[in-house]
C-alpha cells in the first residue's frame, strides 16, 4: 500500500492550495493532498470538469470530495450531472451525494436522468431552518408507531430520521441533535435528572429487603461496569453517516444473475461480514476500529461475523498470535460467527488459479524481481507488457505445475493475471496472484510450494464466504478495481468492498517491525508492556475494552484519514471511567499522622461511598483512627494564603471523617517529614473545612509493592527514525511506598467473581449462537503441521478475565488497575469467605490515566 506523502514536501502543498482554492478548509485539504488514494481521485475530478481556479466554497468543495470517491461507480454523464448540481448549489451535503449516487447508479446508461425524481430522491430544495425543527420534529415522533418513551430512546429516534423518508433526513444533522434534545428535555427532564433517575432505580430493583429505618444502605463493593467482561457496543456510528449508507445483501450488482440468486438463498438475505487479521504479530489500537466496524455492523444488523486467519504467508505466522487474536476480539465484546483460515481454500483457490489460465487471464512470468518492478512501471506510471503476458494457455499451465511441485526457487516465476495495462490503477498492471515459497505453512505443513497473495485471497474468500459487506480501509480503495475484475474474471459471486479511515493516533506508531525492534533491544519490556499501543498493552495498563469502542464511536467513521491527539484518547478514557470505576482511598506517598486528642485504642467506623455519584454503586466501611496516613502533598510546611489543606496553623476535613483535625507539629529525619501531629476538632467549635483529602487508616492500611505510572515513550512527536535513541529513560515511574484502603480486597473479589460470571455466560451464548464446526478435513490442519501438534485458538471464559478487571480511582490521584504480577489470595477463596489479605499477597498497580487537574491538586 502506499505511504503517505510528506506533509511539507511541494507537491503536497501545491496539491493542498488547489483544494483550498476550490474552498476545503487548509487542514483538511492537506490531510486529503497528503492521502494519494483519496486526493487522486479529488484532483482528477477537479481537472476532469475544470475546476481548478474556482471558488466554490466549503460545502460544494466536500460534496466534490465524496463523490469523487465513487468514481467508478457510476458513469461520466451520470457524474457530470452530480456535478453540476453541487456547482450550482442543489446538492450541498455529503448526505445528498449518496443519495444522488444511488439514485443515478439506477439509471441505465445513456438514457436521460428524471430530473425531478433526483431531486425529490435527493432533497434538493428542501431548507429546513432551525426555527422549523421543533415543529417538524414534533410532527415526526407523533407519527412513529412506538413514540419515545424516555432519554434512551434519543439514539434510535436519530437513527430513524436518518432512514426515513422525512425532509428532515436532509437537515443540519447537528441542529436536528439539539433541537430533539431539547424537545427531550420537555417530556422527559433534564438528562443528568434522566440518568440519576435510572441509577436509583437499579439500585432499589438490587435490594433483596428494605433496609432496616436509620440505617445506611451498605452494598459489598462493585465494579460491575468498569470489571465487566462484556462491554456495551455503541450503535450510533452504524445508525448514522458513512456506515448507515450501505446496500441491502443481495443490491451489489454480479456479472450473472444466478450469482445474486445463489447468494441470496445462503444468506436468506443477512448481512454477512469478516474480520481477516494476518496472525503475524499482536493487533494494536488501530485494530479496535476494525474490529469494532466489522463484528458491530453485522451484530447491528442482526447478521453475522466470521473470524478470518488470513494466513498465507508461511515466513511470518506463529500459534501465539492466532490465540491472541481470538482473545482480543472477544475482549473487546465480540464472537466470531465461524472461524475460518484463508489456508482453508488452498486447494480450492489453486484449482481458480488453474481456471484463470485457462481463460487466459493469467500467465507464468519467469522475469527476475527487478524486471517484474520495472515491467510494472517501477513506481512511476507507464507499465508495460511482460514478454511472458501471451505465454500460450498450455504452456503456463505446465509451468503453474512446475512452481507447485516446487522446481523453481524463490523469486524466480510467479503467476501473474492478466489484466488492464492501460488502467490508470497501479493495481490493475497484471498484480502477481501466486509466487514460490518453500518454508512450512501453519497449517499445511510442507503440502504446499507455492502460496497465493492476499491480493487473489482476499476477494475469493470474502466470495466463497457470501460476505455481503467486505470492509476495509481506504488504502484499498484501489484495490477494489482488481477485486472485482477478479470474481467477474472467474464467474463468481462478488461482494461489495467498502472502505473507511483507518485509526492513526498521535505520539506513537503501530508498526509491528519497530515494536518488534524495542522489545528486542529490551527498550519495553514485552508486547504487552503498558507505554505501548498494542491492545494486550492497553489491555494490560488496565483500559477497559468499552472505552476504547467508545472512544471509536466518538471519533465516528468517515473516509478522510487524520491522527487523533492523544490528548482525545485520555480525555474519553476518563470519561468512561469516571461513569463506571468505584472510588478508593489510596496515598501514594505516605506521611504518618497521629492525633493527640483521642485514646490510643480510638476507631470510629465510617461509611464511604464507592462513587459519589452512582449510589447504586454501594458504599464501603473503613476506621477512622487515632494514627492514619495522608499525602505528602496534602501538607506544606510554610503556609500560604493560597494554600487550603494542611499546613502549619491550618484546619483540614478528612474525607468522611466525623471531624477535621488542625496541625500542632511535625517531625523530620533527614530532611524528610516523617510524622505529623494534629487536634481533632470534636469539641464542635471549628469552622467548618475549605478542603478535603483522603487518608488511610493506619492499623489497617494496605501496602501496594509498586504504583507504575506510565508517560510518553518517546521525548519527540513524532518518534524520529532513530527511535530507539528517543526512549525517554523516565517513561516509568515507579512509587514503593503506595498505601490504600483494606476495602480494596472485597472490591478486587467481587470485580473478579463478576467477570467470571459474565465470561462463562458469554462463552455459553457464544457457543449456542456460533456456525457448527466444520468436520472437513480441508478445515483441519495437516497431520505433522506445527497447528497439529497444538491447540487450535479456541474461545475459554479465563481468558476474558484477568487482573486488569480490578479497576478505581485512586481518590484525587488517578485511575487505576492491578497489574498481571501481581497475587491475591482471596481470588482462590469461595464466594462466600470473607477477603483480605493473606500471606505470599503482592499488588502492583498501574496507573490507566490520569484524573482532570483540579485547583490546587496536581493529578
Amino acid at each position: 500500500m502506499p505511504p503517505k506523502a510528506t506533509i511539507n514536501s511541494p507537491e503536497v502543498e501545491a496539491l493542498a492550495s488547489v483544494f483550498v482554492s476550490l474552498g476545503l478548509a487548509p487542514k483538511t485539504a492537506t490531510e486529503l493532498a497528503r492521502q494519494p488514494k483519496s486526493g487522486g481521485p479529488f484532483k482528477a475530478l477537479i481537472d476532469e470538469y475544470g475546476l481548478e481556479g474556482k471558488s466554490l466554497g466549503e460545502k460544494p468543495a466536500s460534496a466534490l470530495v465524496k463523490l469523487s470517491s465513487s468514481k467508478g461507480k457510476i458513469g461520466p454523464g451520470e457524474e457530470g450531472f452530480i456535478v453540476q448540481k453541487i456547482i450550482k448549489g442543489d446538492i450541498k451535503s455529503p448526505d445528498q451525494v449518496t443519495a444522488a449516487v444511488k439514485f443515478v447508479e439506477g439509471n441505465s446508461a445513456g438514457t436521460p436522468i428524471n430530473e425531478e425524481a433526483f431531486d425529490k430522491a435527493c432533497g434538493v430544495g428542501v431548507d429546513i431552518s432551525t426555527s422549523d425543527l421543533p415543529d417538524l420534529l414534533r410532527s415526526y415522533i407523533s407519527s412513529l408507531p412506538s413514540p419515545p418513551d424516555s432519554w434512551t430512546s434519543l439514539g434510535p429516534v436519530l437513527g430513524g430520521i436518518r432512514s426515513s423518508v422525512s425532509d428532515l433526513r436532509w437537515a443540519d444533522a447537528g441542529q436536528v441533535k439539539t433541537s430533539l434534545e431539547t424537545l427531550f428535555t420537555e417530556l422527559f427532564g433534564s438528562k443528568e435528572e434522566a440518568a440519576k433517575a435510572r441509577a436509583e432505580a437499579s439500585a432499589a430493583a438490587s435490594k433483596a429487603a428494605k433496609p432496616a429505618k436509620g440505617k445506611p444502605v451498605t452494598s459489598d463493593p462493585s465494579a460491575e461496569a468498569s470489571s465487566s467482561s462484556s462491554p456495551v457496543i455503541p450503535t450510533n456510528i452504524f445508525r448514522e453517516g458513512f456506515l448507515s449508507e450501505f446496500h441491502k445483501p443481495g443490491e451489489n450488482p454480479q456479472s450473472e444473475a444466478r450469482l445474486k440468486a445463489q447468494h441470496l438463498d445462503w444468506t436468506k438475505g443477512k448481512v454477512y461480514t469478516r474480520f481477516p487479521p494476518e496472525p503475524n504479530g499482536y493487533l494494536h489500537i488501530g485494530h479496535v476500529k476494525a474490529i469494532m466496524i466489522d463484528f458491530g455492523y453485522a451484530k447491528f444488523h442482526g447478521g453475522r461475523c466470521y473470524l478470518r486467519f488470513d494466513d498465507t504467508n508461511p515466513e511470518a505466522e506463529e500459534g501465539k498470535f492466532f490465540q491472541s487474536i481470538l482473545e482480543t476480539v472477544r475482549w473487546l465484546g465480540f464472537e466470531p460467527w465461524k472461524i475460518t483460515y484463508s489456508s482453508d481454500n488452498f486447494d480450492r483457490l489453486y484449482e481458480l488459479a488453474v481456471e484463470l489460465i485457462r481463460r487466459g487471464k493469467a500467465y507464468v512470468c519467469t522475469c527476475d524481481v527487478e524486471k517484474v518492478k520495472e515491467d510494472r512501471g517501477g513506481g512511476k506510471g507507464n507499465p508495460v507488457a511482460c514478454e511472458h503476458r501471451n505465454r500460450p494457455v498450455e504452456e503456463s499451465l505446465h509451468e503453474f505445475d512446475r512452481m507447485k511441485n516446487g522446481e523453481y526457487p524463490e523469486k524466480k516465476a510467479v503467476l501473474r493475471m492478466k489484466m488492464d495495462l492501460d488502467s490508470g490503477n497501479p493495481y490493475m498492471w497484471d498484480t502477481i496472484a501466486y509466487r514460490v515459497k518453500l518454508a512450512p505453512h501453519h497449517r499445511t505443513a510442507d503440502k504446499w510450494k507455492i502460496y497465493p497473495t492476499y491480493d487473489f485471497t482476499h476477494c475469493l474468500c470474502d466470495s466463497f464466504e457470501n460476505i455481503s459487506h467486505s470492509l476495509c480501509t481506504v488504502e484499498f480503495i484501489p484495490a477494489r478495481e482488481s477485486y472485482e475484475w477478479l470474481c467477474d474474471a472467474l464467474s463468481v459471486y462478488k461482494p461489495r468492498q467498502y472502505e473507511f479511515a483507518r485509526l492513526n493516533l498521535q505520539g506513537t506508531f503501530l508498526s509491528k517491525r519497530k515494536i518488534a525492534r524495542l522489545v528486542s533491544r529490551g527498550l519495553v519490556k514485552d508486547w504487552d508492556d503498558p507505554r505501548l499501543y498494542t491492545i494486550v498493552a492497553l489491555r494490560r495498563r488496565g483500559v477497559p475494552p468499552g472505552a476504547l469502542l467508545a472512544f471509536v464511536s466518538e471519533l465516528g467513521v468517515t473516509t478522510v484519514q487524520s491522527t487523533t491527539e492523544l490528548q482525545k484518547f485520555e480525555s474519553c478514557l476518563r470519561a468512561y471511567l469516571e461513569e463506571s470505576a468505584p472510588r478508593l482511598m489510596m496515598v501514594l506517598n505516605p506521611i504518618k499522622v497521629v492525633i493527640d486528642n483521642v485514646p490510643d485504642d480510638y476507631r470510629v467506623p465510617v461509611e464511604v461511598p464507592l462513587h459519589p455519584k452512582i449510589p447504586a454503586m454501594g458504599t464501603v466501611t473503613t476506621s477512622f483512627t487515632k494514627e492514619l496516613y495522608i499525602d505528602a502533598d496534602d501538607f506544606r510546611e510554610v503556609d500560604s494564603p493560597d494554600y487550603f489543606r494542611l499546613a502549619p496553623g491550618k484546619t483540614v476535613g478528612l474525607f468522611k471523617a466525623p471531624h477535621p483535625v488542625t496541625y500542632l507539629s511535625h517531625s523530620t529525619e533527614n530532611g524528610r517529614i516523617t510524622q505529623i501531629r494534629v487536634k481533632l476538632e470534636n469539641d464542635g467549635k471549628a469552622k467548618k473545612a475549605k478542603a478535603y483529602i483522603q487518608w488511610v487508616s493506619g492499623p489497617d492500611a494496605v501496602r501496594v509493592e509498586e504504583v507504575r505510572y506510565f508517560h510518553p515513550l518517546f521525548k519527540s512527536d513524532p518518534p524520529p527514525s532513530d527511535f530507539e535513541s528517543d526512549v525517554d529513560p523516565k517513561s516509568l515511574e515507579i512509587f514503593t511506598d503506595a498505601l490504600i484502603e483494606p476495602a480494596f480486597y472485597s472490591l478486587a473479589k467481587k470485580a473478579i467473581l463478576n467477570a467470571r460470571k459474565e465470561s462463562e455466560e458469554r462463552l455459553k451464548k457464544a457457543k449456542e449462537e456460533s456456525a457448527v464446526p466444520s468436520i472437513s478435513s480441508a478445515s483441519a490442519p495437516v497431520e505433522g503441521s506445527e497447528a497439529a501438534g497444538e491447540d487450535e485458538p479456541v474461545a475459554t471464559a479465563e481468558q476474558l478475565v484477568g487482573m486488569e478487571n480490578i479497576r478505581f480511582q485512586g481518590m484525587r490521584l488517578a485511575y487505576f488497575a492491578v497489574d498481571r504480577e501481581s497475587k491475591l489470595g482471596c481470588l482462590e477463596e469461595s464466594e462466600g469467605e470473607k477477603p483480605g489479605k493473606k500471606s505470599g499477597d503482592k499488588i502492583i498497580l498501574n496507573r490507566i490515566v490520569s484524573l482532570k487537574e483540579d485547583s490546587g491538586k496536581k493529578a
